[in-house]
């Protein structure tokens, strides 16, 4: 099962990347070029745009300055619209005009729709790391597909988001693979604490490094003391290393405990061609690889027998 996790993570990691969708935390007038947002860490200046609410959208807009430590998004034109953060708009990132259709686990001959990305696991090696451990190496080799009929904006949108892959995964060099555990909160977090309370009083006894996030947004974190509550709960404090960067709400947000740890990774290679699925389509094809310390514990036992 290790590389079925592997390709998840992987696929967790493509798919935040290619899908940048954030929420607004304050209401827009028409007319304003300025945005707060929960977390503008996945946009860069020139970014194409739009916002969205359950019912309609505005497009074209673009990105012409951000404040990543206010999280401010400042537009190349005003907004012709009202849109409130009660009707749970979105700010969401667009590439040429066109959306991912489809995230796939291998590589079906077939691919119903475009454009799509595929994760294919391609080897696993082995090799002694220390008298008690192995590193495992994962090769992976990430696909994205358009079709050759839509010519020069299919193209460029094939480059631009096997660029935004690689960009994601070189800022994910230590991913989140399973096995890993999701525990609820008990309060709401603000910006710039140090403490927050979680559901649970076991899981975090022998790991330090923390993910909370929600549908949208993820922040790391790393734990320096856990204070068990008196009572007869689960609940459980957690003292951080450093303050929170933003707000999360309990009902949405929760923390995620990695019980694995990937120490190396990086996309390595990028080739564009095209190949024959049926039609005749464009194609990146993104080389990936991670490696990961796993304990071999029969050679202490082997040791013993000597």
């Amino acid at each position: 099962m290790a590389m079925e996790s592997i390709l998840d993570g992987v696929r967790r990691i493509v798919h935040k990347w290619v899908d940048t969708t954030t929420r607004i935390v304050s209401d827009i007038t028409a007319g304003d070029i300025t945005i707060c947002l929960k977390n503008a860490q996945r946009l860069t200046v020139g970014d194409p745009v739009m916002l969205k609410n359950d019912t309609v959208y505005e497009p074209d807009l673009y990105i012409a300055d951000i404040d990543e430590l206010a999280n401010l998004v400042t537009l190349t034109s005003p907004v012709a619209n009202n849109w409130s953060v009660a009707d749970n708009t979105v700010l969401i990132k667009t590439i040429y005009d066109q959306f991912v259709q489809g995230i796939y686990i291998g590589e079906p001959d077939v691919i119903p729709r475009f454009p799509a990305i595929t994760v294919n696991g391609v080897s696993r090696s082995s090799e002694w790391f220390t008298l008690e451990s192995t590193k495992e190496r994962y090769e992976i080799e990430i696909g994205v597909f358009v079709q050759a009929s839509t010519h020069e904006n299919g193209y460029r949108f094939l480059m631009n988001i096997a660029d935004e892959i690689q960009k994601g995964l070189k800022r994910n060099i230590q991913p989140l693979v399973s096995d890993y555990t999701i525990i609820s909160l008990v309060d709401d977090i603000s910006s710039g604490d140090l403490d927050i309370k979680v559901n649970n009083r076991d899981e975090l006894t022998d790991y330090r490094r923390i993910l909370i996030e929600d549908e949208y947004e993820s922040e790391e974190a790393w734990v320096t003391i856990l204070y068990a509550d008196t009572d007869d709960s689960l609940e459980q404090t957690i003292r951080l290393q450093h303050p929170v960067c933003f707000d999360w709400d309990k009902g949405n947000a929760s923390v995620v405990i990695p019980k694995r740890f990937i120490f190396n990774s990086w996309p390595s290679n990028i080739q564009y061609g095209t190949i024959h699925k049926g039609t005749l389509l464009k194609a990146a094809k993104i080389s990936w690889f991670a490696e990961e310390e796993e304990m071999q514990f029969l050679r202490r036992e082997e040791l013993k027998l000597r």
